[in-house]
């Protein structure tokens, strides 16, 4: 079975673990936020 990606075209958010600050993927310096956390890309839904 082939898999794809449900939302090819929408746009990755990234949300920050200490301080939960969201960020769009155009705005994303990296790989930590500007309080020195790391960034979670939250666009699609994570299987609990």
């Amino acid at each position: 079975m082939v898999r794809t990606d449900p939302a090819p075209d929408q746009e990755s958010i990234y949300e920050c673990l200490d301080c939960g600050q969201r960020v769009s993927e155009d705005d994303l310096d990296g790989r930590l936020c500007t309080c020195g956390g790391y960034l979670q890309d939250i666009s699609l839904p994570r299987p609990t």
